[in-house]
């Protein structure tokens, strides 16, 4: 039992990374030593294995795989008890952590969109460097795939919002005293919300541009939209309170609806989690970040917190779409990249970079909104202190990835199979 309460604990360690777009929860299990087995488990997922779930043989092996892990042969049924086994026990350390960063990540989201962004800007550059050292061969046949996959991945993330929309709203705020200076509020220096029914449950908004407020001023008018998309941002009048602003406000009123938030559909959702549980086939990447590129990341997480904490209906309904997404992608996508990866190595991987790369546009850390309530990229202000911050924090995220990376280079390679599963 010890060996398999070991392996809850390496999921507990690759669950806190895969929640965290950039970091791989498939380099964690490659330092962890238990990448082959994980892969080899993942692909033994199958109509056979579906099939000996319903035999008593399979049941029986199974707990006497639990007791003694060395009593797991290496015939079909033992195979497969080992890869239910493995799979078991680090889901039993996954889920939790990543219950405790639905908990958590939300309200750094929102408080905090440019250094997170930033923070996550810096994991993605660094963990392209995972399937780019993996090419063999880097000749134009390599990098013409790349380019063409950098160029699509870059447009598909300046579409915008396309699962779901923001709410936007419009505040005034009063000065506890007439302004002495200019004052210029941003995204990054002011921040406003709505309270939420629990813990870990309010919906953050910022200024939908930088405006400069002119001396003297006693009070202005800002438009707001929601960091986050879905229609929990949409709030009547007068919800709305401050949480942090450049200089002291002596009141907040909201005189208008917040309205304009839209729920990603369900089928964009399971799309996201097909494409997000693939993500465990390929070196270097992420699910978290599979989602942040298709917009869908910090709604997931807000609402994984509303199922865990409030219970709340439609968030249930998500999770369950998500985990028969997961359930899908590991059944059939999974399969499929596993197959490239076997056929054609060097294409795959290269097209991966490019992907990788051109996504780069999605985690830009300064923004704005349009009219419309889309975010467009702007330009840093140098003059800015918290510029230096997310870029402290950017390159905070090159050195965790490529720490990691070096970790599991310097470990020697397992063979795969749930043989080893079994004897650990």
């Amino acid at each position: 039992m010890r060996h398999w309460l070991g392996n809850s604990l390496r999921g507990l360690c690759m669950g806190a990374a895969d929640v965290i777009p950039g970091v791989s929860g498939g380099t964690v299990a490659l330092i962890l030593g238990i990448y082959p087995r994980l892969i080899d488990a993942v692909a033994g997922i199958g109509p056979g294995l579906l099939r000996r779930l319903g035999a008593r043989s399979f049941w029986r092996r199974l707990g006497a795989g639990l007791r003694a892990p060395e009593r797991l042969s290496d015939d079909s049924t033992g195979e497969d008890a080992a890869r239910v086994l493995l799979l078991a026990f680090l889901g039993a350390g996954i889920l939790p952590a990543i219950a405790v960063g639905a908990s958590v990540l939300p309200a750094l989201l929102g408080h905090y969109p440019a250094h997170m962004r930033g923070l996550f800007l810096g994991l993605v550059l660094a963990s392209a460097t995972v399937p780019w050292r993996a090419l063999e061969r880097r000749g134009p046949s390599r990098w013409l795939p790349a380019l063409g996959a950098a160029a699509a991945s870059a447009w598909f993330a300046g579409l915008g919002e396309l699962g779901g929309g923001r709410a936007q709203g419009v505040v005034s705020l009063e000065f506890e005293e007439p302004l002495v200076a200019e004052v210029r509020l941003t995204p990054r220096n002011l921040t406003l919300e709505l309270p939420g029914e629990g813990a870990h449950l309010e919906v953050t908004f910022g200024p939908a541009g930088s405006a400069t407020i002119a001396p003297g001023s006693t009070a202005a008018e800002i438009a707001v939209v929601a960091r986050q998309v879905g229609s929990a941002g949409n709030a009547p009048a007068g919800s709305m309170r401050l949480v942090e602003s450049p200089v002291p406000i002596a009141a907040v009123s909201q005189p208008d609806a917040a309205a304009g938030g839209r729920d990603p559909g369900l089928g964009y959702i399971f799309l996201g989690g097909v494409l997000a549980i693939s993500a465990m086939a390929l070196p270097g990447v992420s699910g978290a970040f599979v989602l942040l590129l298709l917009g869908l990341y910090q709604y997931v997480l807000y609402t994984l917190a509303l199922a865990i904490y409030q219970r709340e209906a439609q968030a249930l309904v998500v999770v369950g779409t998500l985990v028969v997404a997961f359930a899908a992608g590991l059944l059939t996508i999974v399969r499929v990249l596993k197959r490239l990866l076997s056929r054609w190595r060097d294409a795959t991987l290269a097209v991966l970079v490019g992907l990788m790369l051109g996504s780069l546009r999605k985690l830009w850390p300064f923004t704005a909104y349009s009219e419309d309530g889309s975010e467009v990229a702007a330009l840093p202000a140098l003059n800015d202190p918290q510029t230096a911050v997310v870029a402290l924090l950017f390159a905070a995220g090159v050195g965790v990835v490529l720490l990691l990376n070096a970790a599991g280079r310097r470990r020697p390679r397992q063979g795969p199979g749930p043989g080893s599963a079994a004897r650990g």
